[in-house]
């Protein structure tokens, strides 16, 4: 099936709750595979610490060394529901951020088995650095490219390089998209032309339904007709298309790359 990465250039936009709630709304089977070198937060967070930990991707990378079929077999096998219809499942992620430096040379062996996977793929990449601890092989084995941010100045002047970074990993800017979270401050029209990268979708803000899905939070009951859901099925519609050229980048991402007093 088909991979997506979603990325952030820091400052917590909400990347892993920006995920989740496409993956909760997304109209095919499903797999969020937590690939931030920094670890997981969804077993501590949506599942409040109430679902048994599994390796996850700490046993898949475990297997690596006995080939693709054996990567396969546990990455099936590590796989924990999202929700009652089972259609949507978890591969959760490290632990501990001490462990990344030894997932850099088996990226590439989890990157095929999840791009093999029989279900579409949203893989939380984090925060996009320079590093060997970088899941550059999940982002370059993906369709698309997409960096969650909030519409400010800041956030955008951060996003800029990460941009940058992830067209040249994928040789084709055309795969790297954005998903901007909230209406308030910069346009989506004018985050696109800063970056020469188009918005793909809007989600809003809707702390509610936020604090459930990055804190369990609140009762899950009822959660799909809520503001955040119902923008994020928008936005998996939106993903699934075929992405779209953006115009040239204006002075103002260039400005970005200048000092301020």
């Amino acid at each position: 099936m088909t991979m997506y990465s979603l990325i952030s250039a820091g400052g917590s936009p909400g990347v892993t709750t920006t995920t989740l709630a496409l993956a909760l709304t997304w109209p095919r089977p499903v797999i969020v595979a937590e690939c931030d070198p920094s670890g997981g937060d969804v077993l501590a967070g949506l599942f409040a610490g109430h679902l048994s930990a599994p390796r996850g991707l700490l046993g898949v990378a475990f297997e690596a060394g006995r080939g693709q079929v054996a990567v396969a077999a546990e990455l099936n096998s590590q796989l924990v529901p999202l929700d009652e219809s089972r259609a949507r499942r978890l591969l959760a992620g490290l632990s501990d951020p001490r462990q990344a430096p030894g997932l850099a040379p088996v990226w590439p062996a989890i990157a095929t088995g999840l791009a093999g996977q029989e279900a579409d793929v949203l893989a939380d990449c984090g925060r996009l650095d320079v590093g060997a601890s970088q899941p550059a092989s999940v982002l370059a084995e993906s369709k698309m490219v997409l960096l969650v941010l909030r519409p400010t100045l800041r956030q955008v002047a951060a996003a800029r390089p990460r941009v940058e970074m992830a067209a040249q990993l994928l040789g084709d800017r055309r795969r790297v998209g954005l998903i901007m979270i909230g209406d308030k401050g910069l346009r989506a029209a004018e985050i696109t032309k800063a970056l020469g990268t188009p918005v793909i979708a809007t989600l809003p803000h809707d702390d509610r339904t936020a604090a459930v899905l990055s804190d369990g939070n609140g009762r899950r009951s009822g959660i799909d007709r809520r503001r955040l859901m119902r923008g994020a099925r928008t936005a998996a519609a939106a993903i699934g298309r075929p992405p779209r050229a953006a115009g040239p980048v204006s002075e103002l991402a260039a400005s970005q790359g200048r000092s301020r007093p």
